[in-house]
């Protein structure tokens, strides 16, 4: 089952459709943005949950983030799935070629249509098999894990004040709170070529994965989106809390959220 979030009339449809407890996704223009140039994706039978933020100005961020999305779904066929199952370094290199493969996409409808030129959008992906998350992005949008020891920033941002902060000329407070903290450094369609960054997880049964875009994560703290994501509660309500956090400190950026309950199947 895949779900599309697309923006319509300027309106932006803001949940997944899906019910479930365990799995949903939701994204909201905020309350500055006139359009929403967010996209996810959530694949059900695939186990692949993708958040993508657009940049670029008009409705060019939109048709970057929604052809990159696109772009790695189809991508990421079953036969491919099949291929790389119990295979990480397989599929770290399958998760690098989509975005090299939506890099070059998004380059090439920008060459062909002025209006497009200058757009890119950021992409953080999960692959879940089993019990192993298979994490792939680039540029700031983000995962996080959250369970009974707290919450985990998977992902470093690739933007400039990350770049200081992993040489010691900056603490992460600052960057936060700096005004360079957008200035990034990799985004899919703005260089020629993109170097994504893969981690890999174990996961255990009741972990929270939560990928988002920086209109979630730069209005609200970390400890309050354990707060919010640690709660027993349905996938659903965990996201709409998130992004009514995210609107009440100002809402300055489109918000997406995605959140996925782990289940395990192991026994014990």
């Amino acid at each position: 089952m895949i779900k599309w979030i697309k923006r319509w009339l300027g309106k932006a449809v803001g949940k997944s459709g899906d019910a479930s407890d365990r799995i949903y996704g939701a994204t909201h223009v905020g309350r500055k943005r006139k359009g929403n140039e967010d996209f996810f994706l959530i694949h059900m039978e695939k186990n692949l949950f993708i958040a993508a933020d657009g940049m670029g100005g008009h409705n060019a961020g939109e048709v970057a983030s929604l052809n990159a999305v696109k772009h790695i779904n189809q991508y990421f066929s079953f036969k491919v799935l099949s291929e790389i199952a119990g295979d990480a370094d397989g599929t770290r290199q399958r998760m690098f070629d989509s975005l090299a493969g939506a890099n070059r996409k998004l380059r090439e409808m920008a060459r062909a249509n002025k209006t497009f030129r200058g757009m890119g959008c950021t992409v953080v992906m999960g692959l879940i098999e089993g019990d192993d998350l298979h994490l792939c992005h680039v540029g700031d949008s983000r995962a996080y894990l959250c369970n009974r020891s707290g919450i985990q920033l998977l992902t470093t941002d690739h933007s400039y004040v990350m770049g200081l902060v992993a040489a010691g000329k900056m603490t992460p407070e600052e960057a936060r709170n700096s005004n360079l903290k957008n200035e990034l450094t990799q985004a899919i369609g703005a260089l020629q070529t993109v170097k994504p960054d893969y981690n890999y997880y174990t996961l255990r049964d009741g972990d929270r994965l939560l990928l988002c875009s920086d209109g979630l994560w730069d209005m609200i703290s970390d400890e309050d989106i354990y707060r919010v994501t640690k709660k027993n509660r349905p996938a659903k309500a965990i996201c709409e809390e998130l992004i009514e956090k995210a609107n009440a400190a100002g809402g300055k950026d489109n918000i997406t959220a995605v959140v996925v309950i782990h289940k395990s199947n192991r026994s014990g």
